[in-house]
C-alpha cells in the first residue's frame, strides 16, 4: 500500500481523470472523489493495477457530505500528501434581469465553497504531513471574461481566500494556485456560446504540468501561452485586453 495519498475531487472529469493517472504513475495512492459512484468505480478498476485507490462518493458543495468523507478517511488512517481541489461546473450568461440566481448559487457552492470546506477539514493533517493544497483556478480567476460573472466570482474568490490563508500560515503549508488556459473536456460540450479560442490544452498536458509544478513547490502556475499573455495584458493594459476579449466573444 502506498505511504502517501493524493485526494482528487471531480475525479472522473477530464482533468481529474488525467491527474489521477499522472499521480498514480508517480507512486501515490489515490482518493477519488465525486458524486457518481458508478463513474468512480470505473476509474478505480482502471487504476487498481497501478496503485491503491479509495473512492469517496461526495457532493463537495455540501458541507455535511464533506465532513462525512473526512471522517471516513480518518477511520482508514489515510496519510494524504496533497488535496487537489479540482471539482467545478461552468455557466455562461450575461448579468441582466434574466440572470439565473439558482445557477449562480450552485456554481459558488461547487467552485468556491467546496474548496474552503475541504481545506478546513484537511488543513491540520496536511500541515503535519508537510503536504499541499492545489487549487484548479482559471484564466478567469484574474482576468474578466464577458458572460462569465458567476465563474469569475468563484475564481477571483479563490485568489482572495487562499491569498489570505497563505499569509496566515506563514509558509507552514504549500498552497498552489493553477491557472490553465481553456482545457478540452466534456464540460465544454454544453457551451453554446460563440467563443474563439486559439489555444485549447489537453487534460493530459495540464495534469503533467501541475505535477511538475507541485514537485517544485510552485505557488502560482500559468499553463498555456494564453494564460501568460492574458495575465500580462490585463495587468498592464486592461483596456486593450477588454477590447480584444470582446472581439472574440459574442453573447
Amino acid at each position: 500500500m502506498p505511504r502517501e495519498y493524493v485526494i482528487i475531487t471531480g475525479a472522473y472529469g477530464g482533468l481529474g481523470k488525467a491527474l489521477s493517472y499522472v499521480f498514480a504513475k508517480q507512486g501515490y495512492g489515490l482518493v477519488l472523489v465525486g458524486r457518481k459512484e458508478e463513474l468512480l468505480k470505473i476509474e478505480k478498476d482502471k487504476l487498481a493495477q497501478q496503485t491503491d485507490v479509495i473512492i469517496e462518493v461526495c457532493d463537495v458543495s455540501n458541507w455535511e457530505h464533506c465532513q462525512t468523507m473526512y471522517n471516513n478517511l480518518k477511520q482508514k488512517a489515510v496519510n494524504y500528501k496533497a488535496l487537489i481541489n479540482n471539482a467545478g461546473i461552468t455557466h455562461i450568461q450575461k448579468f441582466d434581469k434574466d440572470f439565473d440566481i439558482e445557477q449562480y448559487q450552485q456554481l459558488i457552492k461547487t467552485n468556491l465553497n467546496a474548496y474552503v470546506y475541504l481545506s478546513k477539514l484537511f488543513i491540520e493533517d496536511l500541515q503535519q504531513n508537510k503536504g499541499s493544497i492545489i487549487n484548479i483556478s482559471s484564466v478567469i480567476g484574474y482576468a474578466p471574461v464577458i458572460g462569465r460573472a458567476s465563474y469569475a466570482a468563484a475564481k477571483f474568490g479563490l485568489n482572495g481566500f487562499f491569498g489570505v490563508l497563505q499569509a496566515e500560515l506563514k509558509g507552514k503549508l504549500h498552497i498552489m494556485m493553477v491557472y490553465p488556459t481553456f482545457i478540452e473536456t466534456k464540460i465544454r460540450e454544453s457551451i453554446k456560446v460563440s467563443i474563439q479560442h486559439h489555444e485549447i490544452l489537453t487534460a493530459d498536458k495540464v495534469a503533467k504540468r501541475i505535477h511538475t509544478a507541485y514537485k517544485k513547490k510552485k505557488e502560482k502556475v500559468y499553463i498555456g501561452n494564453t494564460a501568460r499573455l492574458t495575465y500580462f495584458l490585463y495587468r498592464y493594459f486592461p483596456k486593450l485586453y477588454i477590447n480584444l476579449m470582446k472581439r472574440k466573444i459574442k453573447i
